[in-house]
């Protein structure tokens, strides 16, 4: 299968002053939606907004997105995650998101958003200590939108609360 990303718009806007002592944390709103689809192509147009609290930064980005292949390939990549109810896809497009907003925030000197910002902590936390446990998981109910502290505040032992998934 072929993913290809086409981005049409990039923006970031510092809309404050961060302090290193205060803890960051990135909220993604994402939109996907289909635009064409043909036996073996499927086009999606996607819109991506990456907010901080406490307000320092925004990050805007749309596009497209093209899969190309097999039917069931496709629609595999389609999948909404049963974990973070998060479609397979938007990791996908995230990724190759991130490496624009990086070099963004290094030329506005603002924090960016962790590359796992689609990842939630609590979740990764819970996984780390089932493996020393036989507790089971704890389930979770996340939608798309994702909240993740800083990669500094990211080490910390206990995850606050805005890293839960609204």
């Amino acid at each position: 299968m072929i993913v290809s990303i086409s981005l049409n718009s990039l923006q970031a806007e510092r809309t404050g002053v961060y302090s290193a002592a205060e803890e960051l944390f990135f909220d993604i709103n994402a939109k996907i939606e289909e635009q064409k689809k043909e036996n073996n192509q499927v086009t999606l147009s996607f819109n991506l907004l990456i907010s901080t609290k406490p307000n320092v930064v925004k990050y805007s980005t749309s596009g497209t997105v093209t899969m190309s292949g097999k039917p069931d390939d496709i629609k595999k990549k389609l999948e909404v995650n049963p974990k973070t109810k998060i479609p397979q896809i938007l990791f996908t497009i995230y990724q190759h998101v991130f490496n624009s907003i990086y070099i963004l925030s290094s030329n506005l000197n603002t924090p960016y958003p962790p590359p796992d910002l689609l990842h939630p902590m609590a979740e990764k936390i819970q996984i780390l200590s089932n493996a020393s446990s036989n507790q089971p998981p704890t389930e979770k109910s996340e939608t798309a939108q994702a909240t993740s502290p800083t990669p500094a505040d990211a080490s910390s032992a206990a995850p606050p609360q805005a890293a839960e998934k609204k």
